[in-house]
């Protein structure tokens, strides 16, 4: 590709992988419905999972506090559907707690490091994901040694909007002073071409051959659009074929 200044990746599934996302699940959902029993909710784990079908993709909660991510919102919301008053105190931590389970045994794609780094050299590194507890972001890239590698890192969280609304990607783009014809977006699912499509970004998808289907686990509808056309990958390193920077 020619005249590209900046490249901007997904996390989940893109940068962050896993060996058994149904596995990941199973322990998320499950520690998530411990954590609800302990306040007092009276709802089988079947019944509570019945509950997590809609979450994420249910209307943002109507109330707001402080300091209170989206996702901790929905947590509160969900305990108020279930008879449980969750005091503000403790919802922080519980949601800190149960994201940590969800990330347990995720690993950073073994090619990342290097790709970043060969890439940073050359062009402005965004990240832009679909998260809704912020907190957490920052966190997590510091844990897998990565933060300092990025010249953006927008999280929907605090943005706002989320894939494929292209308002994500040109806040990374404002950040990062690349216009849309001169970036490329790196994801795994067709949210990020599609969003990434809106945007005026060109959009590189990564297929890993034997990977877990993460678009089960993601609130993030189907788009139905065309993959006709688009670039694809099987592993990270192909990137840098695709750039010209190898």
């Amino acid at each position: 590709m020619d005249g590209i200044r900046g490249v901007f990746f997904d996390l989940h599934g893109t940068l962050l992988v896993s060996d058994d996302v149904d596995a990941a699940w199973e322990r998320w959902v499950r520690a998530f419905h411990r954590e609800m029993k302990l306040r007092g909710a009276s709802v089988t784990l079947d019944e509570f999972k019945k509950n997590l079908e809609t979450l994420f993709n249910a209307p943002e909660p109507g109330y707001r506090e402080p300091g209170m991510s989206l996702f901790m919102r929905r947590v509160k919301a969900l305990g108020h559907r279930l008879g449980v008053d969750i005091p503000l105190g403790e919802i922080r931590p519980m949601v800190d707690s149960i994201i940590r389970v969800w990330h347990d045994g995720m690993y950073l794609d073994h090619e990342a490091i290097e790709v970043l780094e060969t890439l940073r050299g050359r062009y402005k590194v965004g990240l832009v994901t679909n998260w809704e507890h912020a907190p957490r972001i920052q966190e997590l890239l510091a844990e897998l040694g990565i933060e300092t590698l990025f010249d953006a890192v927008v999280v929907s969280d605090e943005h706002g909007s989320a894939k494929p609304d292209p308002g994500i990607f040109h806040e990374a783009l404002s950040r990062t002073g690349v216009a849309p014809a001169e970036a490329v977006y790196v994801g795994d699912m067709d949210v990020d071409v599609e969003g990434s499509i809106n945007a005026g970004m060109h959009p590189v998808l990564i297929k890993r051959i034997d990977q877990g289907n993460w678009a089960s686990y993601s609130y993030e509808e189907p788009t139905g659009i065309s993959l006709d056309g688009v670039t694809h990958i099987s592993r990270l390193s192909e990137l840098l074929r695709v750039l010209g920077a190898e």
